[in-house]
């Protein structure tokens, strides 16, 4: 995972498969810090690789958008895991795009 803090956004990159309480603590923990850090830009959270994510990481997710108003954006690099979160009506709840990398 690479934080990438761009003018127009902080970017927080995952590479490989989401799959373990660790791997989304510390992808919790990077978007957490990325928000701090860096107030004034939005977060774009970039899941490369990944073709499922864990509950644990959608309901964070969903949290720091729609309770905590964070400005983030998911973009995902696996249509498998696109297609997922559309079929679970997550699209839109939880800002994702399809990514363009």
């Amino acid at each position: 995972m690479v934080t990438k803090v761009r003018s127009e956004s902080v970017d927080v990159v995952v590479t490989g498969t989401i799959k373990t309480v660790s791997d989304t603590q510390a992808i919790k923990d990077a978007v957490l810090k990325a928000h701090t850090s860096h107030l004034d830009v939005p977060i774009r959270l970039l899941l490369q690789d990944s073709f499922i994510i864990t509950s644990s990481l959608i309901g964070f997710l969903i949290k720091v958008i729609k309770m905590d108003h964070y400005a983030l954006i998911v973009e995902v690099g696996s249509l498998e895991l696109y297609e997922m979160l559309e079929d679970m009506n997550l699209i839109e709840i939880m800002n994702v795009r399809k990514a363009s990398v």
